[in-house]
């Protein structure tokens, strides 16, 4: 291997905020400064970014397309995210919270995540 391949940074650390890049084991973003401790898990999906917190699933949404963010930003506080169901064959997140039923679609590895999450959580 090439000395200088080893000493390479990885920046695989994606701020769920402004979704720059940072090196593993940051602990602030380097453009927002966001605190990436906070940040439980971060997936990136086809019409949106999830974020899971200690206390809430954030959801930035993102254009038709996928490429960019729409600015929109749903927060769901976990502790008001009710009868949660795992929909299949389509891999749908679904839950109710403030009397209003939430769909969201996802990848088969982000369904995994979300499923392994709130297993612990229940």
């Amino acid at each position: 291997m090439d000395e200088e391949e080893d000493m390479g940074i990885s920046f695989d650390l994606i701020c769920p905020e402004c979704g720059v890049g940072n090196p593993r084991g940051a602990t602030n973003c380097l453009v927002c400064d966001k605190n990436l401790e906070d940040t439980i898990a971060f997936m990136e999906d086809d019409f949106f970014d999830l974020e899971i917190t200690k206390d809430c699933l954030v959801e930035y949404r993102k254009t038709f397309w996928g490429t960019d963010r729409t600015g929109k930003i749903n927060k769901y506080f976990l502790d008001k995210i009710k009868d949660i169901e795992f929909g299949s064959p389509v891999n749908r997140f679904i839950f109710i919270y403030e009397d209003k039923r939430v769909v969201i679609p996802l990848r088969d590895e982000n369904m995994e995540v979300i499923r392994n999450f709130f297993k612990k959580v229940e």
